[in-house]
C-alpha cells in the first residue's frame, strides 16, 4: 500500500518528461521565427542601363532626374546624351536609345509611344542694354521677319535663331511666325549656349531659348504683357517623353516615376507642372 507521498511521486514520472518536452519545442519555434524575422530579405538587382536621348533644350532637368533615379535604384545607371530634336529623333528610332525627351514630335511623331510629362517656355531674351521690356506676339513676328532693323536707340537688331532640327526652333515659328520665314540676316546658332553667348555678346541681339536653362547674361521679355514662367504666357509648350512603341521594364518604371510625386516635384523646380 502506497503512501501518500510515494503515490504523488510516482504519478508525475510520465507526465513531467512531456511537458519538458513540449515546452522545449514551443522555445526552439520562438527562437526561430524570431531569428527569421530580424534578418530581412535581400534582393540583389542585375545592373541596368537605360539609354537616353533629349533635346538640349531641357538637358539641365533630365540630367537632374537620372541622377535622382540612381541614387533612388542604385543599380539602374541612366545615360543621357543631349541633341537637337531631329537627331534625338534618329536614335531612338536606329535604337540608340531606350527612351527620348523631345519639345517637338514633328513629322512622324504620330509613329511614337509619347506622354508629355511637363510643360515649358520659349523664353525671348535680348542684350541686357536693349531698351525695351516686352513685346507683342506681332512685333515679335515683325522683328523676327526683319521689317524691324532697329530698336529704339537706334541700335540695329541682330536676330538669332536656331538651326534646323531644333525642336525649340520649331515651336517659336510655330507660335509666333504664322508661316512666315525668318530673316536671313539671322545669327544661326547650333544650341542654347550658342544663343545665350550670341546674345550676351551682341549689342541689339534678340534671340529665343528655353525658359529652364540659366539667363544670368541675358534678359528675358514679357510677351503679350505676361513674363515668361507665369500662367497665360503665350509661348508655352509641352515636353514629351516617347519610345518606339509602349515602354517596357526599366524604361516603363523610369517614366512612371517621372510622372510620379517625386519625379513630378523635381520637375516643378524647372518647368512647371505637364499641361
Amino acid at each position: 500500500m502506497f503512501t501518500p507521498e510515494v503515490w504523488r511521486t510516482q504519478s508525475f514520472k510520465g507526465p513531467v518528461p512531456a511537458f519538458h518536452c513540449l515546452l522545449f519545442i514551443v522555445s526552439l519555434t520562438i527562437v526561430l521565427l524570431t531569428a527569421c524575422a530580424s534578418q530581412p530579405l535581400t534582393v540583389t538587382h542585375e545592373p541596368v542601363t537605360l539609354r537616353l536621348a533629349a533635346t538640349d533644350t531641357c538637358g539641365p532637368l533630365i540630367e537632374e532626374l537620372a541622377a535622382a533615379y540612381h541614387e533612388e535604384r542604385p543599380w539602374v545607371t541612366v545615360r543621357v546624351e543631349v541633341f537637337n530634336d531631329a537627331v534625338v529623333g534618329e536614335r531612338l528610332q536606329a535604337g540608340s536609345a531606350h527612351l527620348a525627351v523631345l519639345s517637338w514630335l514633328g513629322e512622324g511623331g504620330e509613329e511614337l509611344w509619347s506622354v508629355p510629362f511637363a510643360a515649358d517656355d520659349v523664353a525671348v531674351v535680348v542684350h541686357p542694354a536693349v531698351p525695351v521690356e516686352e513685346l507683342s506676339l506681332a512685333e515679335l513676328r515683325e522683328v523676327f521677319r526683319g521689317r524691324i532693323g532697329e530698336w529704339s536707340n537706334g541700335t540695329p537688331i541682330q536676330v538669332v535663331s536656331r538651326e534646323e532640327g531644333a525642336g525649340v526652333r520649331a515651336v517659336f515659328e510655330s507660335l509666333v511666325m504664322g508661316g512666315y520665314d525668318v530673316t536671313l540676316t539671322a545669327l544661326v546658332a547650333p544650341d542654347t549656349g550658342g544663343v545665350l553667348k550670341a546674345v550676351a555678346t551682341t549689342p541689339g541681339a534678340i534671340g529665343y531659348i528655353s525658359w529652364s536653362w540659366p539667363k544670368d547674361t541675358v534678359r528675358a521679355l514679357s510677351i503679350e504683357g505676361v513674363p515668361p514662367g507665369a500662367d497665360g504666357y503665350p509661348l508655352r509648350y509641352a515636353l514629351y517623353l516617347a519610345a518606339r512603341s509602349e515602354p517596357e521594364g526599366e524604361a516603363r518604371d523610369f517614366i512612371q516615376w517621372v510622372l510620379g510625386p517625386e519625379g513630378q516635384e523635381r520637375v516643378r523646380r524647372y518647368l512647371g507642372p505637364a499641361p
